[in-house]
Formats: C-alpha cells, sequence, structure tokens
C-alpha cells in the first residue's frame, strides 16, 4: 500500500481573474503563499519518502513552498502526469465566456483534453506513483481537475458529473490510500485542533 497525500496548488493570478489556466502559468497570488502554507500546517508531523509536483510552475511553487515549512529537502520530482487539464484554443479565455461559448466542452475539446482523457493521464500516472513507491509516504501537489479525477476514480463516478459538484479550495488537502491498482480510501485532512 501507498499512502498520498494530494494537494491542490495555491491561488494564482488567472484563478483571482476567473480565467481557464490549463497547461499555461500565472505567478501565486499573495493569497497562494498562503494558501500553500495552510496546507503546509495540515501536512505538520507527516514524514514523506518523496514530494511529486505537477510540472508547471503553480503546482512546482507550491511544493515548493509547503517542503520547506515542513524541512523537507530532498528534490521534488515534477510529473507532466499530475498536470491540469489541457484546454486547447480556450485556454486564458474568462471562464464565464467559455461556458457560453462551449458547454459541451467536458466531454467535446476540439485541440485539448476533455475531462475523461485527462482523468486517464492522471490515473495511469497515479499508477505508476504506486508501483515505484510501493509501501512509502508520498506528497502529490497538483490542481483541481486531478483532485477530481481520482476522487471519481475512488467513488467509481463519471469525472465530468463529480467535477460539476466539485471545486477544491487552493488550501484542499485529502490523504489516500492506494492498493493493487486502485483507490481504497479518500479523506480531506483538516488542520486539527
Amino acid at each position: 500500500m501507498t499512502t498520498i497525500y494530494i494537494c491542490r496548488h495555491g491561488e494564482t493570478e488567472n484563478n483571482t481573474n476567473n480565467r481557464l489556466s490549463g497547461w499555461i502559468d500565472t505567478p501565486l497570488t499573495d493569497e497562494g503563499v498562503r494558501n500553500a502554507a495552510a496546507s503546509a500546517a495540515k501536512l505538520d508531523g507527516v514524514i514523506f519518502d518523496r514530494i511529486i509536483s505537477s510540472d508547471l510552475g503553480r503546482a512546482f511553487v507550491t511544493a515548493y513552498i509547503i517542503s520547506r515549512k515542513l524541512g523537507y529537502t530532498a528534490e521534488i520530482e515534477r510529473l507532466a502526469g499530475l498536470r491540469e487539464a489541457d484546454y486547447g484554443s480556450l485556454t486564458n479565455m474568462f471562464v464565464p465566456d467559455v461556458i457560453a461559448t462551449y458547454p459541451d466542452l467536458d466531454t467535446h475539446n476540439p485541440g485539448g483534453e476533455t475531462l475523461a482523457e485527462m482523468q486517464q493521464r492522471v490515473m495511469a500516472c497515479l499508477s505508476e506513483i504506486g508501483i515505484n513507491y510501493q509501501d512509502k509516504t508520498i506528497l502529490l501537489v497538483c490542481h483541481d481537475g486531478p483532485l477530481n479525477a481520482m476522487y471519481a476514480s475512488f467513488i467509481d463516478s463519471d469525472i465530468v458529473t463529480t467535477a460539476a459538484g466539485r471545486l477544491n479550495a487552493h488550501d484542499f488537502v485529502a490523504k489516500l490510500s492506494y492498493t493493487d491498482g486502485r483507490i481504497t480510501s479518500f479523506e480531506e485532512v483538516v488542520v486539527r485542533p
């Protein structure tokens, strides 16, 4: 069994401007830096064998902030498999404009990925992590889409339905168990009083 903690990157400029980021980056805001510190507080006391982030800057910077707060000094591994969905030509558009113009974006995204394609990529990456780090404790820093992909897989639900009902906070942290190629537990982590 691999014990995996997952968290979302801190708030970015695109998040505050309500724009789709996908595979592009904008910097963390001051609030985003505070989000990373809040995530680290939820992880206080956990000893990680490895910290892995999406290879996108906003996730890596968040992982770096968390790692320093936790005293983790090893290299942070970066994996493209943990990226947010690729929105193709819709990247950087205002979210309300995208919703109004492309209501079926989650299932039909020419030039980009559908949510199901993103989920397949994320779960393949998670499988590799489970094989490579069996019986280890790992931290993954990624994005809202991959978090929802993992949760949908755990509850055996359609990713489009799951994503429509969930927006994870920028300091969201969850703990999951990964055994024999599947997620066997998934629980949100909150700061202990």
